[in-house]
């Protein structure tokens, strides 16, 4: 065994025996998305404060199964409700504040590499390539750019699909993995960071090889769970409403072959959620074959002790980021809290920001406006008072371009206040 494996093994085995109780075996409302099985031992509960009428539930356990050692949450949310929610509620609408349209410098740089890896594995095999949750059409022109001509688009958002066409000129339709409302047939279907937000990912499968041509491929992308300890700048950021599945290679591969597909190429990545910020990911491309059986599962005895350490290192920024509101809380100073995202769902439901006196929220993002937060209204930034209330910001990844746009842009001179850990 090499000396890092090794180093490894004890570190997790220490850990287990001074933090972790024993593990809470219970079967799941969500089937394993690899096994189907419902046993699972329960890692995590998580909750959410959602803003008023919002398709996704507050909470679920987060869970690992005996079977397979794959890692997701146990939601009671449907298929159609995440459908719903894609459709309406979109963050990747806008192209500011999001990743997947390339506007920023550090997200074109990453669609770039994208297209340049699925071209090295081309050599022609690509001439119909599909895009499945395309969004605004970044990695689409990029694939443009390299010469590919006959692409597609799909995503669930007409406003995504509006955007794609006017910023590539590459045809795009309304839809999804389980309504593609096409019959043609494709050398490539790209799901690019897709996977992690789907509930019946064997149902998404089926329906992707029924539009792959005869050795047809999936270019297939994930947030790499097994890498989350060593990324980890915000507390429980995987642990969210969008990613209820966690990958790691082996869960990959076990997917591929329970699904009539063979892994042609596979690799870990690092890709950038922000400036500053390196996220780990990993890749596969498969390769549809016939009359296949599927091959016995390899357990992933990895990812729920990896997983475990990160939660745990959350839970400890968590409470670091509690003693920043506790003043507010006992004050009832007003306050401004900009960010609607997944980090203030947590914060609302842990921490005393949801006993402070908050008098409105605030977002880039243009679909948040109009929403309401535990009553509170969320509104655009351009309506915030030049005044002495305190602005704080609810996003660590983002914090220093939110501070720039405050003072910078729109010359405001309240107090700021950011959530240093």
């Amino acid at each position: 065994m090499e000396l890092k494996t090794l180093y490894f093994s004890l570190i997790i085995y220490l850990y287990k025996k001074l933090y972790m109780p024993y593990p809470q075996s219970q079967l799941s409302h969500r089937p394993c998305p690899i096994s189907g099985s419902h046993e699972v031992t329960l890692l995590y509960h998580q909750d959410f404060c959602l803003s008023e009428n919002h398709p996704l539930k507050d909470g679920y356990d987060l869970v690992c199964s005996l079977q397979s050692g794959f890692v997701f949450a146990d939601t009671v949310v449907t298929q159609s409700e995440y459908d719903r929610f894609y459709a309406e509620y979109s963050k990747y609408e806008d192209g500011k504040t999001s990743t997947g349209t390339g506007e920023s410098p550090f997200d074109h740089e990453r669609l770039i590499k994208t297209a340049q890896r699925i071209a090295h594995y081309s050599q022609n095999r690509f001439p119909q390539i599909l895009d499945i949750g395309c969004a605004n059409g970044g990695l689409l022109l990029e694939l443009k750019n390299l010469g590919f001509q006959n692409l597609d688009g799909i995503d669930p958002s007409p406003i995504c699909v509006e955007n794609t066409k006017k910023n590539s000129g590459i045809y795009a339709w309304k839809g999804g993995l389980f309504h593609p409302q096409t019959s043609k047939k494709y050398d490539l279907v790209i799901l690019s960071h897709v996977l992690e937000h789907v509930n019946d990912i064997q149902g998404a499968l089926k329906s992707v090889s029924s539009l792959l041509a005869d050795q047809g491929m999936i270019y297939i992308e994930v947030p790499d769970a097994n890498r989350y300890i060593d990324y980890c700048y915000s507390p429980y950021q995987d642990i969210n409403t969008e990613h209820i599945n966690h990958f790691s290679q082996i869960s990959l591969m076990n997917l591929a072959s329970q699904n009539g597909f063979e892994v042609f190429s596979h690799d870990d990545l690092i890709i950038y959620s922000s400036p500053k910020h390196p996220y780990p990911a990993l890749y596969q491309i498969w390769r549809k074959i016939k009359n296949t059986s599927p091959k016995p599962l390899i357990k992933d005895h990895q990812l729920s002790d990896k997983i475990s350490l990160y939660l745990n290192q959350s839970l400890k920024m968590m409470n670091n980021i509690d003693q920043i509101f506790s003043e507010f809380s006992s004050s009832q100073i007003p306050i401004i809290v900009w960010g609607t995202g997944q980090l203030v769902m947590k914060l609302l439901a842990y921490t005393s920001l949801a006993k402070a006196n908050i008098i409105a929220f605030t977002d880039g993002n243009p679909i948040n406006w109009t929403k309401t937060i535990n009553g509170v209204s969320v509104i655009p930034p351009k309506e915030i008072q030049d005044s002495g209330i305190p602005i704080i910001i609810t996003s660590l990844l983002h914090q220093s371009e939110i501070a720039e746009t405050i003072t910078l842009h729109l010359k405001l001179k309240n107090p700021i206040i950011t959530l240093e850990i």
